[in-house]
């Protein structure tokens, strides 16, 4: 049996973490981009009971993956593919998307309903460093979901924004998610100013504002690289906006996607857009 998904990226603009000794209550509350960039997923069972995953043609442990689809399936073999269309650890969603997918196409071959595939997801990610918010975001629908309340079953609703054009730009050394996250003083300084930051979007939530209070937040917390610093400055002088993706030595921005590979020779560019579309498995058999 086999069974295919195409699950979304997703950027973290601004963050709250949530931490719980409740599993399912853990995670974020906080405002992103779902991205028409992400993950086609593979899944087939296996005549013995391995379980083998490849990211981009290689095999991986892919340990957050992997402990999804344990949870779920621990005695059916399955051959996973993972193909990402942006980088890993680059603050673009793609444990989550990734994980997601992987955990969708299982639940498809087994009979198991979505609500499985979530568990097992946020389960993993919340576990074993993976992000607090990309999951239920990824899952919501929406082109720039606000995450309103944490959780599995966290509320997100829909900002009404949308971008036809976003350009990601991402320089080489890739943030370290688990060394931020698992900073204890680092954690407070983020959620103090991701309150602040919530609250000023609340007041204005335009695409002006968005930008606005990512680029409070990323300076607030101080975890701005120098190559991220330069290109907000960069990119406001040309007449544009941008913002930090959390957490990632990367950048978004509604500079064109020909003036970015101009200006920024050495970084590697992506076009992309919002994606509102939802996520399900298209191929089965």
């Amino acid at each position: 049996m086999k069974a295919e998904v195409f699950v979304p990226g997703h950027i973290s603009c601004v963050f709250r973490p949530v931490r719980d000794p409740d599993i399912a209550k853990t995670g974020s509350i906080g405002l992103g981009i779902r991205l028409n960039l992400g993950c086609q997923v593979k899944v087939r069972t296996r005549d013995d009971k391995d379980l083998v995953i490849r990211i981009n043609g290689k095999e991986s442990d892919a340990e957050i993956t992997r402990s999804a689809v344990e949870y779920m399936a621990p005695d059916v073999g399955l051959e996973i593919d993972l193909d990402h269309s942006l980088p890993l650890e680059q603050g673009f969603g793609t444990s989550a998307s990734g994980t997601f997918g992987a955990a969708l196409c299982v639940a498809s071959i087994k009979g198991m309903d979505r609500r499985s595939a979530l568990m097992a997801t946020h389960r993993a990610e919340c576990t074993l460093g993976g992000g607090l918010g990309d999951l239920m975001a990824i899952d919501s629908g929406f082109g720039v979901p606000v995450r309103e309340s944490p959780g599995l079953d966290g509320k997100v609703s829909d900002s009404g924004l949308r971008f036809r054009e976003l350009t990601l730009i991402v320089f080489d050394e890739p943030l370290r998610t688990e060394s931020v996250l698992s900073d204890v003083n680092m954690m407070k300084r983020i959620s103090d100013v991701g309150d602040e930051a919530m609250k000023e979007f609340a007041e204005n939530p335009t695409v002006g504002g968005l930008f606005s209070v990512s680029n409070r937040f990323s300076q607030s917390i101080g975890i701005e690289s120098d190559d991220i610093r330069k290109a907000l400055s960069n990119i406001s002088d040309e007449g544009y906006h941008a913002g930090m993706c959390m957490l990632g030595n990367s950048i978004y921005t509604d500079l064109p996607e020909d003036a970015a590979k101009r200006l920024f020779k050495k970084a590697s560019v992506f076009s992309a857009s919002s994606y509102a579309e939802s996520v399900n498995v298209t191929h089965r058999g």
